[in-house]
């Protein structure tokens, strides 16, 4: 396509800016100077300015890359596993170095900070496809081989029933569960193929099971779903009847596919079952769906109790009545903020002015966090549900859902599912009949931690370069072109359903109170994945009995817990409650275990270095200082100086991001200071 037909395509408002240039991109593979122009022409934004928001972006390219592109990850999580072997071999194999291109143009090599498969790391990224636990013998034919570039599946058409043109919300929905109902397909096999499963050959064992079972005459019907959070185990196949207990066994590649049949030919209860146990343990309300459901079918989604919640509340619960539920749960912000939801509801609600937006922060830019990418890949309509329940809280009509550049399965998914609620009447104008209304927009970021900054991810939709707004005023009363906005994270949003169906005393009597927490355990740990717990509980719980312990068989010496903002954790502490604003704070829900060989330097200098490189640079104590920081840390290291160093990025920084950069640090020397010279 043209270049001018491309941004045709767009209407000539500078908050097309960011999607612009990423459809260039993905059209020519980088942005040339004449591309800048045109875009900048085209929506008639100052050239200047449109290099800048170009220049922002981490993953928007101003270079001509080499045909193949390889990105080798070296965040902890990959780290810890080999990830800087695999570069270095990737180096020598290629003749250059990380960043650099082949003199006959062939390949690029590139650093990668985090793939967000921690699950499944070592990961090398090679023509946007993800191949995980890669072993340096594998390296040759990864780098022979040319797979076919990522196509998106055509969104697969759920048609939907005719349904009534008038009657109550209940007796609408009552129509499309009826229709959901008689689509159901009996026994399934339900691969796992999310991001963490795919990266493992989860494709060729759908694509085996998917030709093998009919052909067997076998009973099943195969489905593509997401991952049920045991990324240790994929490729996993859940084996599901009406009435019986699923049975989740793996991991199963293609060539073990016909002794997976052969088993559930003779006796479907027979194959070995590896979810049990691991399962039992954990309290899994958000994770309910996920790898059982499929997200690419609307009905399926319905038939598992998808949107049911919604309709209670728009038959018999006022909107302040949802805000007061959500209070009572104590539902607090899951990107690590753990600021009460209920306030931002009922602020918004109140405040003038319309229309009124509900932003969902699906960017999840933070090495070693995966959690939320988990979610929109496995359950997508869980998703809008709670969308669709905030609004109406809220007051919002519009909402937008903002997912990472990278995270393509996710918006894949979610794009698919916003298409079938739509077509199914559960978006757009006067939901079920109801007086809610709401239009939801996807779009992908670029890269970018700041992002995680409530504000700084407003700039980007407007089309400005991602850098945190002074407060007040706060988002609530003047957010999205100066009009209430309310900004919630994946897994906070994912929460509600449970909280209105069941009752906010309910969800805040789990636990030490305040629901469930998702964490991601990666490191070296025998049984890396995505598990659901109470909030309150331990370090150890999540190592020793959900991670199985460590995988090296050296002791755990420590958890970098909570990603770059968060802090190092020594095993001295691991049977502390994980509770918000407690002696150990679970943050975002990142668990990188780390055992007694691995350096906690080398650790913390890498999320230093992450921090710095991400810092937006609009104050300097964060641009400066954290730069300063990896200085000093290079160096022989002075207890004083860093502390001092340290102050002032907490004290003068302008965002949260930059303000908690040196925690990492601090608690490192803290625990560690031989690591770092000191006694």
């Amino acid at each position: 396509m043209a270049l001018d037909t491309l941004l045709a395509t767009f209407p000539r408002e500078r908050t097309w800016l960011l999607p612009a240039l990423q459809a260039v991109q993905r059209a020519e593979r980088y942005l040339s100077p004449d591309a800048l122009e045109a875009v900048a022409a085209h929506l008639r934004v100052p050239k200047s300015e449109v290099w800048g928001v170009a220049s922002h972006y981490p993953e928007l390219r101003l270079a001509r890359p080499g045909r193949r592109l390889i990105r080798v990850c070296t965040g902890v999580s990959c780290r810890v596993r080999g990830g800087r072997e695999l570069l270095a071999a990737c180096e020598q194999r290629l003749g250059v170095r990380a960043g650099q291109t082949t003199a006959d143009g062939a390949a690029t090599l590139e650093e990668l900070d985090c793939g967000f498969a921690c699950a499944v790391a070592p990961v090398v990224e090679i023509d946007h496809a993800y191949r995980g636990r890669v072993t340096p013998d594998a390296l040759d034919a990864l780098l022979a081989a040319h797979p076919a570039p990522h196509v998106a599946a055509a969104p697969r058409h759920v048609a939907p029933p005719p349904g009534p043109t008038a009657g109550a919300p209940a007796a609408r929905f009552a129509t499309l569960l009826r229709a959901a109902e008689r689509r159901r397909t009996g026994a399934r096999l339900a691969v796992g193929m999310g991001t963490c499963g795919l990266a493992v050959g989860a494709r060729d064992t759908f694509e085996a099971l998917r030709v093998e079972v009919p052909r067997r005459g076998l009973p099943f019907t195969v489905v593509a779903a997401g991952c049920n959070g045991m990324c240790w185990a994929q490729p996993v196949v859940e084996v599901l009847r009406d009435g019986r207990p699923r049975l989740t066994t793996g991991p199963v590649t293609a060539a073990e596919v016909p002794r997976l049949l052969n088993a559930l030919a003779a006796n479907p209860a027979a194959a070995p079952d590896v979810a049990g146990e691991w399962l039992s343990r954990q309290r899994r309300m958000l994770l309910e769906r996920c790898g059982l459901a499929d997200p690419g079918d609307i009905a399926d989604a319905i038939r598992h109790g998808a949107y049911a919640t919604l309709v209670l509340a728009l038959e018999g619960a006022r909107p302040e009545l949802v805000i007061e539920e959500v209070r009572a749960a104590g539902l607090a912000g899951r990107g690590g903020a753990y600021f009460p939801t209920a306030v931002k509801w009922a602020a918004c609600r109140a405040a003038t002015g319309a229309p009124k937006y509900l932003v969902v922060n699906g960017e999840e830019g933070e090495p070693g966090i995966f959690k939320d990418r988990h979610l929109m890949e496995g359950d997508p309509h869980r998703l809008l549900e709670a969308v669709l329940l905030a609004a109406y809280a809220s007051g919002a009509s519009r909402a937008i859902l903002y997912v990472h550049g990278e995270a393509e399965l996710s918006a894949e998914r979610l794009r698919v599912a916003v298409g079938q609620a739509r077509e199914w009447g559960l978006l757009g104008e006067r939901i079920l009949g109801s007086d809610l209304s709401l239009v939801v927009e996807l779009r992908r970021g670029a890269g970018g931690f700041v992002l995680g900054e409530e504000t700084a991810l407003l700039e980007s939709i407007e089309g400005y370069r991602a850098m945190p707004r002074t407060r007040p005023p706060f988002p609530v009363e003047s957010g999205l072109w100066g009009k209430p906005t309310v900004i919630n994270n994946v897994e906070t949003l994912c929460a509600v359903p449970s909280i209105v169906a069941e009752g906010g005393a309910w969800f805040a009597s789990l636990g030490r109170g305040g629901g469930t927490k998702l964490f991601g355990l990666s490191g070296h740990v025998r049984c890396p994945g995505l598990v659901e717990v109470e909030l309150g509980t331990t370090l150890r719980t999540l190592t020793a009995e959900l991670g199985g312990g460590s995988s090296t068989g050296r002791s755990l010496r420590a958890a970098v817990l909570g990603g770059p903002s968060g802090s190092v954790v020594p095993a001295r502490q691991f049977d502390e409650p994980l509770v918000p604003r407690g002696p150990v704070s679970p943050g975002t829900g990142g668990v990188v275990a780390l055992d007694e060989g691995a350096s906690v330097a080398d650790a913390v200098r890498t999320l230093l270095a992450f921090n710095m490189r991400e810092s937006c640079g609009k104050c300097t104590p964060c641009r400066e200082g954290t730069a300063r920081l990896l200085r000093v840390l290079d160096g022989p290291v002075e207890r004083e100086r860093v502390s001092s160093l340290a102050e002032v990025i907490q004290v003068a920084s302008l965002c949260g991001l930059g303000q908690a950069a040196p925690l990492a640090v601090l608690s490192a020397l803290a625990e560690f200071p031989g690591e770092f010279g000191l006694s």
